[in-house]
């Protein structure tokens, strides 16, 4: 029998972990799903003046962007989903070192490890807070003080 390339994780742990990740795949769907016949339902009205129409339009864009969150969540539950079938979750991305279960445990669709997350983090802050401007060449922290 071949050895499974999650072997860190226990057979208990992968089946808690899928189930968390089924459970919230199906609390998101069920959410989007009453989220279509409830905008159905709230359609807006004719009879609004300016300011209830700018109100609706914010609500609905608020609605809207929080929909596409919860939609790249799925799609990220969805890839941890089929790694759980293949045996490659728990595995990192990065560096192919195991992923605890702690960590997916707290975070079920990690694909890095806790390593190559702060190293990412770390690179991450460091691009935003040193990065140059490509019009001046300068460093933006010099820009802005001029």
């Amino acid at each position: 029998m071949a050895k499974r390339l999650n072997a860190h994780l226990k057979k208990t742990e992968i089946k808690k972990l899928k189930n968390k990740l089924l459970a919230e795949e199906e609390r998101i769907v069920n959410k989007q799903l009453s989220k279509k016949i409830e905008f159905k339902l709230n359609s807006p009205g004719e009879n609004k003046d300016d300011v209830d129409s700018a109100n609706d339009n914010i609500l609905v864009s608020t609605d809207l962007r929080f929909s596409n969150r919860e939609l790249l969540y799925l799609k990220k539950i969805r890839k941890a989903i089929s790694k759980v079938d293949s045996e490659e979750y728990g595995m990192c991305t990065e560096c192919g070192d195991n992923i605890s279960f702690s960590r997916l445990w707290a975070r079920p669709t990690s694909d890095l490890c806790i390593v190559c997350k702060e190293e990412s983090e770390r690179a991450e802050h460091q691009s935003s807070q040193g990065r140059t401007s490509k019009s001046l060449g300068q460093s933006m922290s010099l820009v802005s003080s001029i």
